[in-house]
């Protein structure tokens, strides 16, 4: 489904739904609107006029509802353009794969290699290489949290549609899921019904980092090091040469209500983000790696480390006689329930008391056994899914976004 089909297919649902939830009368409003807008902007004589007339005529609820319609349609056709836009990323990279494509990390380093950028050269740029990203608070960015779930949904809709291009009972279905979703977003308000506070900014951040970030940035990371492997062999990135920080809920010089409570609370929502991610991950790899004891036994290092952490806790306990001969599963688990019992630790208060306090999980609880784990699984078994955690981890710690606190 190209471009053109995608955005008449969204216009064609939008409408339906607007003539369901309005009125048929209505959807003809909104389209007379729209075809005048198309004819003043072709340059038509008496179309500007016209156009002005009929705006001008619209009572309150219909001006309402036909620039709900616009702002509606215009984000639609963003997503379409945007799905649009990824396929014809992925169709130039299976035409040149395994060649790296235009301005791509792996084209960035090919090109270094083939200019004569020699193999001590780059060890020297990779030394220094460091790249946090910053996210800001924009007061311009109205849309709530529900509204960008709901478009991400018609997104995967969309997108699933793309690959389902003759008729057939599933494309019917993802066409009604996808008319559904539509006519929820259409039935939904836009905007708060209260002040957004600095919190519901900070939410609003943890939003990206949670649905977009969380996975993009660990494949930048692959990105560099499948370049590094491929054109400067034996040479690699360093650790956390990624990472992200955001000064949202952290910025006090100034504005009055980034309180030291609002501080105290957008870093417990901040790590509560990661402590919960990387539980999840755990939670995953232990289901995934459940290599025999008898076939691939640990490290010595590892079972050390496994060792130190008896006695267990009673479901890892539970689990061990189980899947006795399965120690990689029991060693994510045990990381999943240290990750479990750290989201229980209220770091608000804590933060806002004088009292000396330790986390119940720190970084190295975390990487350390990561580290030894995939040191002692066979290379292939490791498989990409734990080097993307690791990633991850090194990424977003256990903070999500390192906090840049500003204070006047």
């Amino acid at each position: 489904m190209d471009l053109s089909a995608s955005i008449h297919l969204l216009g064609e649902l939008l409408g339906q739904v607007i003539g369901e939830q309005e009125s048929p009368a209505l959807f003809e409003l909104e389209e007379r609107v729209r075809n005048l807008a198309k004819s003043r902007r072709a340059g038509e004589d008496g179309a500007a006029a016209l156009l002005s007339s009929e705006v001008a005529g619209l009572a309150p609820g219909d001006a309402r509802a036909v620039a709900a319609a616009f702002t509606l349609y215009f984000d639609l056709v963003n997503l379409a353009e945007e799905i649009q836009r990824v396929e014809t990323l992925k169709q130039r990279e299976r035409a040149h794969y395994p060649a790296p494509i235009g301005e791509s990390i792996g084209e960035a380093v090919a090109t270094l290699q083939q200019s004569g950028f020699t193999r001590e050269r780059m060890s020297a740029l990779l030394e220094r290489l460091r790249v946090e990203l910053v996210l800001t608070a924009h007061p311009t960015e109205a849309k709530r949290r529900t509204i960008l779930s709901k478009l991400q949904r018609i997104r995967e809709q969309l997108t699933a549609l793309h690959a389902e291009e003759q008729p057939s009972r599933e494309r019917d279905q993802g066409i009604a899921a996808l008319r559904s979703e539509i006519t929820a977003l259409w039935l939904t308000d836009r905007a708060r019904t209260n002040r957004p506070a600095v919190t519901d900014e900070v939410r609003t951040g943890l939003y990206f980092i949670d649905n977009v970030l969380w996975e993009a940035l660990p494949r930048i990371s692959a990105d560099l090091d499948n370049a590094l492997a491929q054109y400067y062999p034996g040479l690699a990135a360093p650790e956390r040469w990624l990472t992200l920080a955001s000064w949202i809920g952290g910025d006090r010089d100034g504005n009055p209500n980034v309180t030291a409570a609002v501080t105290a609370e957008t870093l417990r929502l901040h790590r509560g983000l990661a402590v919960e991610r990387h539980r999840r991950a755990m939670q995953d790899l232990s289901r995934r790696i459940t290599l025999s004891a008898r076939r691939a036994p640990l490290s010595p290092e590892l079972q050390a480390w496994l060792d130190r952490r008896r006695p267990l806790p009673a479901h890892v306990s539970y689990l061990e006689a189980r899947y006795a001969a399965e120690p990689y599963r029991l060693i994510f688990s045990l990381l999943a329930s240290d990750l479990e019992s750290a989201s229980q630790d209220d770091m608000t208060a804590r933060l806002l008391s004088s009292a000396p306090h330790q986390a119940m999980v720190q970084s190295d609880a975390i990487a350390v056994p990561l580290a030894l784990v995939a040191r002692s699984l066979p290379a292939p078994a490791a498989g990409e899914r734990l080097r993307t955690v690791r990633r991850q981890f090194e990424i977003f710690d256990l903070y999500a976004a390192r906090l840049d606190t500003r204070e006047d």
